[in-house]
């Protein structure tokens, strides 16, 4: 067994948790609220929403299908670039509008995938 992608597995599942509890009273929900919105612009950013729900789900099971069977070694590479991915574009994002925003900690969603990829490519070596 893979301590590390284990490790990033839970993580990630945690993530997903966070993700759905905190993210749906905080970016969720009050995207529902909006009342001037276009439906089509609110809906396709709630179904968004969920889509990233999915990913970090499904980050945290390939890793820990990666953890429990050294043939799935590609899985945990595979989930170790996306998760790598989402923390540079969120920081590129950030360092795009950082003007628009009150504080970074606004658009700090790297943060989340940092030690989730850390994880990841420290199991892969």
């Amino acid at each position: 067994m893979n301590i590390w992608f284990l490790a990033a597995g839970l993580l990630s599942l945690g993530l997903c948790l966070l993700h759905i509890i905190g993210g749906g009273k905080v970016a969720a929900r009050p995207l529902l609220g909006l009342g001037g919105l276009n439906p089509v612009a609110k809906y396709t950013n709630y179904y968004c929403w969920h889509i990233v729900t999915i990913i970090i789900a499904g980050l945290g099971i390939m890793y820990l299908f990666a953890a429990y069977a050294e043939s799935a070694h590609e899985l945990a590479v595979a989930a170790s670039l996306f998760a790598l991915s989402f923390s540079l574009w969120n920081l590129g994002l950030y360092f795009m509008i950082k003007k628009q925003l009150r504080h970074w900690y606004n658009l700090a969603q790297w943060l989340f995938f940092l030690p989730i990829w850390v994880l990841g490519f420290a199991g892969l070596l």
